[in-house]
């Protein structure tokens, strides 16, 4: 169960902690390889490679299993400031997936975010440098050891986490005309245009295709006499 500050983020960052990634897709039970390792932002959903290619216009991100957590990349994760949350480097390890039959995406190479908290280490109210939500050990110059770490502290005041939430600030001050518009209005508006982008083209992010009404054909108009 969430806690209340977690409740109060917005929707997909809600299903992005929450959802348990590599279990078997629902929408494909009898496929191989069904694994659920993407999780599309704007339809607050997990996804496994057969539900891809996905709409464009959607933002989707890649799951990965590092030391059987789950993490994702930091430059994936552009909705969200990840500073403060301790990172992890896999240069020394290379993990490669194919995506549908599309080119490998590797994780070596990258930094990566814990996305949920950490539990193997003992928590010490004498350690130098606590996480600041769940107090394990963290080296310094770190705040806290997961990115539900950061989402749960900071939601714990008003400003907080809306800070820490990254939208279009641009394209909302250039339509705004001064940048008047509340962020998280801003991005529901945005969301909002892009899920009725991508049912007016018929794909849903399950895959799905919904009919299309079809025009009548105008009345043949009688000849003249």
């Amino acid at each position: 169960m969430q806690s209340p500050a977690v409740r109060g983020a917005p929707q997909w960052l809600r299903g992005l902690l929450s959802e348990e990634f590599f279990d078997s897709c629902g929408a494909h039970p009898g496929e191989r390889k069904n694994d659920k390792n993407h999780f599309c932002v704007d339809c607050a959903a997990a996804l496994c490679r057969h539900c891809l290619p996905h709409d464009a216009s959607h933002g989707v991100l890649q799951i990965w299993k590092y030391a059987s957590c789950f993490v994702v990349r930091v430059d994936d994760l552009k909705l969200f400031d990840c500073n403060g949350i301790q990172t992890y480097c896999t240069d020394h390890e290379s993990y490669s997936y194919m995506v549908s039959g599309m080119q490998s995406h590797t994780l070596s190479d990258h930094e990566v975010v814990f996305l949920n908290e950490r539990t193997a280490r003992k928590r010490s109210a004498s350690v130098e440098n606590p996480c600041a939500a769940c107090a394990r050990p963290l080296p310094s110059g770190h705040d806290y050891c997961s990115l539900f770490c950061k989402v749960k502290h900071l939601g714990e005041s008003d400003q907080g986490l809306r800070r820490a939430l990254r939208v279009n600030r641009r394209s909302a001050a250039a339509a705004g005309g001064g940048g008047g518009e509340d962020p998280a209005v801003a991005e529901a508006s945005q969301s909002g245009k892009r899920r009725a982008s991508s049912s007016e083209s018929g794909r849903s992010c399950g895959g799905t295709l919904r009919k299309r009404s079809r025009k009548q054909p105008a009345p043949a108009r009688s000849p003249s006499c």
